[in-house]
Formats: structure tokens, C-alpha cells, sequence
């Protein structure tokens, strides 16, 4: 049996009823809390190396530490601190930019392997791109008879988020003809969205609120990124690329604008 066009489109891209509760990204790493990112730009902390720690930090019993590998009373751990830290920062999520986190990626590059084989352990895949300078976690895909636990949630976007992302992963195919990174402004951004409102509906105001509450759930997820100093403008993470890889781009978007067509010419019998 052939499957229909929205079979062919992504879990995380498939249109779903409307929730209850907001619904959010379904991003390959969970994303962490917002503690350490800026509310006002968005930036998210950078790494802090062990040679920013002060030398002579002492324990709570007034005993310093005699090693980069023993950090606390009890430590078993392997990896020096900032090593640690790294591992700590992929696995909260949602990606390391090495733009805005260049000592987070020097580490991470400097102990990729060793931060691979911690992922492998937890059945979590270590995705960098070495070109845009990002990288992210992903959940290992069952296989076989290995029986492999779930640690990162996964849940579907909307139809209006996911059209969201098609919008910004045609913003980054754009400026990456030109060598730069994608920016993006607010309400340029709700106005494409506004191509995706359901015919069905006049309610203009209920829209704009769908819309704006698409940009707060990409911001959360470090999709759309506030550019410091402006109220409206937006970077668009490179991480998008791979989560939506171009050569996926054209046929979701023309299975989305069929979709789209369908519901229309529906309404108009």
C-alpha cells in the first residue's frame, strides 16, 4: 500500500492536534533550563575552562584539590573539569554554537573522541559540523536486538512550528550563498508564517498569537537566536541544518505547500 504524502514527512515536521499545553520542539538533545543564557540576548554561557578556576580553590574541610581530575570529596571521575563540563553542556542542550562558545568548542573538538565514547555509553550520538562550528546530541535509533533505553524525549511540532522551521532552513540555504550567517526579523518571520493560517479561520488575533508563540518555543530551543541590541532581529542557528538537511528541504516544503493547496481547495467546496 502506497503511503500518503504526511507519511512521508518526519515525525517532528507532521502536523498534530492542537494540545493542551505548548508544545515543544522535538529536538534530538532535550533542552536544558534557561539558567546561564541571557533572558534579554539569548547567549547562551560559555564554557569555563579550568584555567579560570582559581588555583587554590579549597573544599568545604579546607583541603585543595591535588589534581585536574579530582574535583569534589568522593570523585570517581576519569575526565579533567572541563572536559566535564563540556560532556554536562552537550548533554543539556540544545547545541554548542562555536561562534558564540568558542572555549566550549575548543574543548569539545580538543576531546571529541573521548566526549563520543561518554555519549556512547548513554546510547547518545555526538553530531558536529566542523563548517558552521555546531554540534548537538542525538538519541542512538533502535537497532536490532540491542534494546536501547530512550534518554531524550522526542515530541512532534505543530503544523505552524514545523512550517516555522521550513521557513528558517530556507533562510539558512540563502545566506549560505553568500558566506554569512542567517538573520531573520520577527515580524518578517510571522508575516511567511502568515501563508500557513487555515483558510477556515478569521481570527486574525488567534493567529497572531499561534504566530508569536512559534517564535518563543524557537527561541527556547536556540533555533532563532536574539541578536544583542535588538528587540526584532534573529539569527538563525546553523544547528537547523542538520536537524533538516538540504537535500530534504524542497520535497517537505512541496509536500507542506500540497498539504496547504489540499486544505484550501477543501474549504472552497
Amino acid at each position: 500500500m502506497q503511503s500518503s504524502d504526511e507519511d512521508q514527512i518526519p515525525a517532528f515536521l507532521r502536523k498534530q492536534p492542537p494540545a493542551a499545553t505548548p508544545p515543544t520542539i522535538d529536538a534530538e538533545a532535550e533542552p536544558g533550563d534557561d539558567d546561564g543564557e541571557s533572558e534579554e540576548s539569548g547567549e547562551r554561557a560559555d564554557l569555563v575552562l579550568d584555567a579560570d578556576l582559581p588555583s587554590a580553590a579549597a573544599w568545604a574541610g579546607g583541603v585543595a584539590p591535588t589534581s585536574d581530575r579530582l574535583l569534589f570529596p568522593g570523585d570517581r571521575g576519569e575526565l579533567r573539569g572541563e572536559t566535564r563540563r563540556a560532556l554536562v553542556a552537550l548533554l543539556a542542550g540544545p547545541s554548542v554554537d562555536g561562534e558564540r562558545q568558542p572555549k566550549l568548542w575548543l574543548v569539545l573538538k580538543r576531546d571529541e573522541e573521548v566526549l563520543r565514547s561518554r555519549l556512547s555509553d548513554l546510547f547518545l550520538d555526538l553530531t558536529v559540523d566542523d563548517g558552521n562550528r555546531v554540534a548537538f546530541v542525538r538519541q542512538v535509533p533502535q537497532h536490532g536486538e540491542a534494546d536501547i533505553p530512550i534518554l531524550l524525549r522526542r515530541q512532534p511540532l505543530t503544523f505552524l512550528q514545523s512550517a516555522g522551521l521550513l521557513i528558517l532552513r530556507a533562510a539558512l540555504t540563502n545566506a549560505a550563498s553568500t558566506g554569512q550567517r542567517a538573520v531573520i526579523g520577527g515580524a518578517e518571520f510571522i508575516a511567511d508564517l502568515g501563508a500557513y493560517q487555515d483558510p477556515a479561520s478569521s481570527d486574525k488575533a488567534r493567529f497572531s498569537k499561534q504566530c508569536a508563540a512559534v517564535v518563543e518555543t524557537l527561541k527556547k530551543v536556540s533555533i532563532l537566536r536574539p541578536i544583542p541590541g535588538s528587540t526584532d532581529r534573529y539569527e538563525v542557528s546553523p544547528t537547523l541544518a542538520l536537524l533538516l538537511p538540504a537535500e530534504q528541504l524542497e520535497a517537505l516544503r512541496a509536500t507542506y505547500e500540497r498539504l496547504r493547496a489540499e486544505r484550501v481547495s477543501a474549504e472552497a467546496r
